[in-house]
């Protein structure tokens, strides 16, 4: 009873809170695809930043590749060419061997190589134990790659597909 003697005592406030009440109760569905549409905005926004921060990461990697390739180019990599075509550049590949042309015998584990596009890489173990391309860097350098163009000598190839 001492609610109903308050509400008659302030009519006013009593109108404003009932149609407060009732806009609430009309507005209940446009308040709820709001707040799920907020939902999708936050979900689409968190997904927006695991993609930036993928990017970020992978520019990072590929930057830091770009460091260890220029080194193994300024410290005297070994320049791949074809087998077949000495004057011809040929692409590194992961799991290739490479052999020294006149030799024919691949090189040992450990040497670094490089071929005229940029890539370079450590020549590892592979699977069945015998000594191929891995640990494959790429620099887009074309400074440091003409350089060691100028001062390779053509004697160590990957086999012709």
């Amino acid at each position: 009873m001492d609610i109903l003697k308050k509400l008659r005592r302030n009519p006013v406030s009593t109108a404003f809170g009932v149609g407060i009440l009732g806009c609430l109760m009309m507005s209940s569905g446009n308040i709820s695809k709001n707040i799920s549409t907020l939902a999708l905005v936050r979900d689409e926004a968190q997904k927006n930043n695991a993609a930036d921060m993928m990017l970020h990461a992978s520019q990072e990697a590929a930057d830091a590749q770009a460091e260890i390739a220029k080194q193994r180019y300024q410290s005297g990599c070994v320049m791949v060419v074809s087998m077949q075509h000495p004057d011809h550049y040929t692409s590194l590949s992961e799991g290739q061997p490479v052999l020294d042309r006149i030799r024919k015998t691949p090189l040992p584990a450990g040497t670094v190589v490089c071929d005229a596009n940029g890539n370079t890489a450590r020549i590892v173990l592979g699977i069945n134990k015998k000594p191929v391309v891995g640990e494959v860097a790429f620099t887009g350098d074309r400074t440091i790659i003409a350089a060691a163009r100028k001062r390779h000598n053509h004697r160590y190839a990957l086999p012709d597909q």
